[in-house]
């Protein structure tokens, strides 16, 4: 073994031997501690391609309207007529009608998906902590919500119309941070009442949450009532929970789900489906796009590698817990059946109201859902494992070949990040494909501003002849003069008429 190891006389074999292992476990060492700063780095990286993109995103459609309307008939009654005559989704129509008149319409456009992001990372790092009773700065949490994002983001269906498009980042992406702060202030108000604490001022706050929350979108509309239905569920099962609480949230949850769901609003934009209401066509439909959907996403390299880095991940959320979490074997089984099926499930509102296939935006608000349930399961599975392994007594292999396996995981991450269809899109989008279409609409601003300047209203402007940014790019106007696009797009810029060439 020593001849193997050197071709040179060695005295000591012995002590060369332990040096040459002690190096090579010292190297190992290092590796493994470093793999923590690897996944932060590689998961920075993604999203700030993907806040750096954002530079090239201009204002579409619902954009345009909204602040056309806002601008003709003031606020809060472009929001009335909105919620008489388009969509009930009262909250996030406020949101993104509120933003271009603080803000302005292009100057602050391209911070919007900043904002997602942070927002998604903040509310999954409360959510975390207050689940775990620990710091909202812990390294193990701020890694894990950190990964959230990341794979999150990479695994969005359209980041054009999810992350990049005003309209459909505030109604989407607003549900799914709030969804998280939720939950995370329905553990404190459980906590105190299990302490007989005063629970009136946590009340009033998970109450304002909801009753925003669920006037974002439907599928967050669908989960929040969820929650709040298993609230009334949980408490009424404990021995120290009072139930009326909970049954106010329910309650409240149920009327605004009431509000959104039975707006004028939706009645209108109703009868633009011709086969809505149809149920063989949406339960074929959601059974048919749903587990293609379901294996599109568990089939993702970098969710694949994620979930094998969770198991460990989880462990490290659990040793810095303040809490000790249990979870029964039943309850595990149900959170990975309800996670499976939800992509079929939360696919039929969609059939039915539309009867065909739902937007991505919509598919992405799903996925979100769909990932909550697919880390939860996968937590709720260690816990049992670790309390087994915590009864039984660890043995030192297992350890040594976790950390092997640990090292493995962490550098195959950024790996499956880079060839990631999403990011290599964003990634060409942000060298190449980005610039050039940002600075045709910037030219057609100038060539409006210069019509407006010599009082020609009817216009008509050059289509765009270059590939598109896909990331980027969600619709623009049409060659029809006549389309509610351009018509939107004619008001805000005080045109009568245009179209593209």
């Amino acid at each position: 073994q020593v001849q193997i190891l050197s071709s040179r006389p060695v005295f000591h074999p012995g002590i060369k031997l332990v040096m040459r292992t002690d190096g090579l476990h010292a190297g190992f060492g290092i590796l493994l501690r470093a793999t923590p700063y690897l996944f932060a780095a590689a998961s920075l990286a993604v999203i700030l391609i993907f806040v750096l993109l954002a530079q090239y995103a201009h204002p579409t459609s619902d954009d345009f309207c909204m602040a056309a309307g806002v601008r003709q008939h003031g606020l809060f009654t472009q929001l009335w007529n909105h919620y008489f005559e388009w969509s009930g989704r009262y909250s996030s129509n406020a949101l993104y009608a509120v933003y271009p008149v603080v803000f302005g319409l292009f100057e602050a456009y391209r911070f919007i998906p900043a904002l997602v992001v942070v927002a998604l990372f903040l509310s999954m790092a409360c959510f975390l902590s207050t689940l775990l009773a620990t710091r909202l700065t812990a390294r193990p949490v701020l890694l894990a919500a950190l990964g959230f994002v990341t794979v999150y983001l990479l695994g969005l269906l359209s980041p054009a119309s999810s992350l990049y498009w005003m309209a459909g980042a505030f109604t989407y992406q607003t549900a799914n941070a709030l969804l998280l702060v939720m939950m995370a202030l329905m553990i404190r108000l459980a906590d105190k009442q299990q302490q007989s604490g005063r629970i009136a001022a946590l009340l009033v706050a998970v109450l304002i949450v909801v009753v925003i929350a669920i006037g974002a979108n439907e599928t967050g509309m669908l989960a929040i009532t969820a929650v709040a239905g298993f609230g009334v569920v949980f408490s009424a099962r404990s021995a120290v929970m009072r139930v009326w609480p909970w049954l106010v949230i329910l309650a409240v949850a149920l009327a605004c789900f009431a509000a959104v769901y039975f707006s004028p609003g939706n009645e209108v934009r109703a009868a633009d489906f011709a086969m809505r209401h149809d149920l063989s066509r949406s339960v074929k439909g959601s059974l048919s796009v749903g587990s293609r959907i379901l294996w599109t996403w568990i089939s993702s390299p970098v969710l694949l590698v994620a979930t094998l880095l969770a198991p460990f991940a989880v462990n490290r959320l659990l040793q810095a817990a303040g809490r000790q979490l249990r979870v029964s074997t039943p309850q595990a089984v149900a959170l990975l059946l309800c996670t499976l099926v939800m992509p079929i499930v939360l696919q039929f509102p969609a059939w039915w109201s539309m009867g065909g296939w739902p937007p991505a935006r919509t598919v992405d608000a799903i996925y979100f859902l769909f990932l909550l349930c697919w880390f939860a399961t996968i937590a709720a599975v260690t816990a049992r494992v670790r309390l087994s392994i915590a009864e039984q007594g660890a043995k030192p292999v297992y350890l040594r070949y976790a950390s092997i396996t640990v090292v493995i995981l962490a550098l195959s991450y950024p790996a499956a990040a880079w060839v990631d269809q999403t990011f290599v899109q964003a990634r060409a989008d942000l060298l190449r494909l980005g610039r050039p279409y940002s600075d045709y609409l910037h030219r057609r601003y100038q060539v409006i501003g210069q019509a407006l300047s010599e009082n020609r209203l009817f216009l008509a402007v050059a289509d765009y002849d270059r590939e598109y940014p896909v990331s980027i790019y969600f619709n623009d106007i049409m060659r029809d003069p006549d389309h509610w696009r351009n018509v939107c797009y004619a008001e805000y810029f005080g045109l009568a008429r245009i179209k593209r060439q």
